[in-house]
């Protein structure tokens, strides 16, 4: 019995580990990926390209920093969600996999270029977990504020943000000559930028009631200084010296995990210090568990993500953010949402043509065979009746031709909206850090039950909005089970981009005296620290809200403001109940 014994633990240990119990594991370093390799997209395309069809693979890289440059990396072209479409240089291009991880073990991967960092598309099962992405020259730029004059405002410029003046315009570049995107006489890679914003250096946050400077397509008139100084001729621009100018990037092109069409994913232990566009963007994917992660910035600066940290549209099961850090992010932390289609043209009492009318969310296709839909008034986002799509033929990006088991009911026409009635995702929200960034902590526009309890915020805006539209973003959205509580609001609206602290609104734009959008909210137990008179609470057009045991306590964080006789700002609602502790 004892040489059975013996022979069976032989036989085991000379199995090699990485094929126990029909599990593979890749070791980069085996396939000589270390630290020392000077552009590992070669090695980690092949190694993606090969395991494809491994139905349980763990591919593992040793602790170090790894470069990752665009030249080797795959062509993808992405339409995704409020960010920008595009032919994508991808580096890891996760395409029909099923029970992959990618474990860093506390490796830094750092990409070059416009390198495109993780798209996965019809997966499942899948974790990302151990590592950190940035970027050598982030897509954004910014500046130190050294001087205000009658012309506009002085800057000086790091080196880490290699620029040029041409022509009398401020370009920003990334210092090297390329044969991509250039300027007229560099021949440098060139990063476009499309608004201003001022951020508070000693803070690390958005200056204190600082509004976006939206510069459109107009070049911005510059003069070089000397010494990497700069003159901006913005004569109604002006900022506190010392304060950082951050240049914010004209797109989003570069998001750093896009998953599309997936099932399963988590992310565990990553960290976001830079993305060109959104940290995380999850897409008509089931369930997303996103644990202990961070979005911050590196190497002193003060943007991480240049859009949303995290971002779902039109997802399914379950998302789940716990325990993580959401800052300094030029959007907010997330955004759970769906997306609405416009009517362009009925051809039937039941056919239409419907047509993506936000340039961020071309190409969305969520339409097909089987599909339950509501119609939904454009401007006064009551849902007038329901259907099935029959038949779902994509013309193009922009248009899909629909037929509908139902004629359309009576009060919807061309110009009004049609959503999907999804299984709408369950929402648990809890133990992250939510500030420091641009605009609102987060949007909440999901109709599956949403628990956010035990965070805490510190946003320029709105800590949470309630929104919902179908003329502008043609969001949809609309709560119908939402508890919000054991938060700390700490210290919110010291910036512009919102009426109150839980900020409970949509897009009604007609029939405000029936139009009831948002639904079923409880707010309890909660501690709002403020500096002012600042709204706690601003609700349009909801019905059945609860607010109870919350605490208010005030602070000398910031100057007074505001000045209000009520905390509470409520119209066009329904059985509104406020019960101060």
């Amino acid at each position: 019995m004892k040489n059975m014994k013996f022979i069976a633990l032989f036989l085991i240990l000379m199995i090699p580990w990485g094929t126990m119990a029909g599990k593979r594991q890749i070791n980069m370093a085996d396939l000589g990926v270390t630290p020392q390799t000077p552009d590992c997209t070669p090695a980690i395309v092949k190694c993606l390209q090969e395991c494809k069809d491994d139905k349980n693979v763990t591919i593992l890289f040793e602790k170090g920093t790894y470069h990752f440059f665009p030249d080797f990396g795959k062509d993808k072209y992405c339409f995704v969600s409020n960010n920008d479409e595009g032919l994508k240089r991808t580096i890891f291009l996760l395409e029909q996999v099923q029970n992959m991880t990618i474990d860093g073990q506390g490796a830094n991967f750092i990409f070059h270029g416009f390198s495109n960092p993780f798209v996965i598309y019809d997966s499942k099962n899948v974790t990302f977990k151990n590592f950190s992405i940035d970027y050598v020259r982030p897509f954004h730029s910014e500046a130190i504020i050294i001087q205000n004059n009658s012309d506009g405002i002085d800057v000086m410029i790091p080196e880490s943000f290699p620029y040029r003046i041409n022509n009398g315009t401020l370009v920003f570049t990334d210092g090297k000559s390329k044969e991509e995107r250039q300027t007229t006489v560099s021949r440098e890679i060139v990063y476009p930028y499309g608004s201003l914003l001022e951020f508070d250096t000693n803070k690390r946050e958005t200056a204190f009631m600082a509004r976006d400077y939206y510069l459109g397509n107009t070049p911005l008139v510059a003069k070089d200084l000397g010494n990497r100084k700069v003159r901006l001729f913005l004569k109604d621009l002006k900022g506190t010296v010392g304060n950082t100018l951050v240049f914010a990037s004209a797109n989003r092109n570069y998001p750093g995990f896009t998953v599309s069409d997936s099932e399963n994913l988590r992310f565990e232990n990553i960290t976001i210090f830079h993305s060109g566009g959104m940290g995380i963007v999850g897409q008509r994917t089931h369930s997303v568990i996103v644990e202990s992660c961070k979005v911050t910035p590196s190497n002193g600066r003060m943007i991480s993500c240049t859009a949303d940290a995290t971002h779902f549209s039109n997802c399914t099961g379950k998302i789940e953010l716990s325990h993580c850090i959401f800052e300094n992010q030029m959007d907010d932390a997330t955004n759970i949402h769906g997306i609405y289609v416009q009517i362009a043209r009925q051809v039937a009492p039941d056919e239409v043509f419907v047509q993506l009318k936000h340039t961020q969310q071309l190409g969305f296709d969520f339409l097909q065979k089987g599909v339950p839909v509501e119609f939904v008034q454009g401007l006064s986002l009551i849902t007038k009746g329901n259907a099935i799509v029959l038949e779902a033929e994509r013309i193009n990006k922009d248009f899909t031709r629909v037929k509908l088991s139902e004629p359309l009911p009576e009060g919807i026409k061309v110009g009004d909206a049609i959503g999907e009635l999804r299984k709408f995702p369950v929402i648990h929200i809890h133990d992250n850090y939510i500030g420091k960034n641009r605009a609102r902590g987060m949007l909440l526009n999901c109709r599956g039950k949403t628990i956010v309890e035990n965070n805490i915020f510190h946003s320029p805006g709105a800590a949470i909005l309630f929104e919902g539209d179908a003329n502008f973003w043609f969001e949809q959205g609309g709560v119908n089970d939402c508890t919000i509580r054991n938060n700390v609001f700490d210290n919110c609206l010291f910036g512009v981009w919102g009426e109150a602290i839980i900020d409970v609104q949509a897009g009604i734009k007609e029939q405000r005296d029936v139009s009831r959008y948002n639904k079923n909210i409880k707010v309890y137990n909660n501690t709002f620290r403020v500096f002012d008179d600042v709204y706690l609470l601003h609700a349009y057009g909801v019905e059945n809200m609860e607010w109870k045991n919350n605490k208010r306590v005030m602070t000398n964080d910031y100057p007074s403001v505001r000045q209000r006789d009520s905390l509470y700002k409520i119209e066009y609602c329904d059985d509104i109940k406020i019960s101060e502790p």
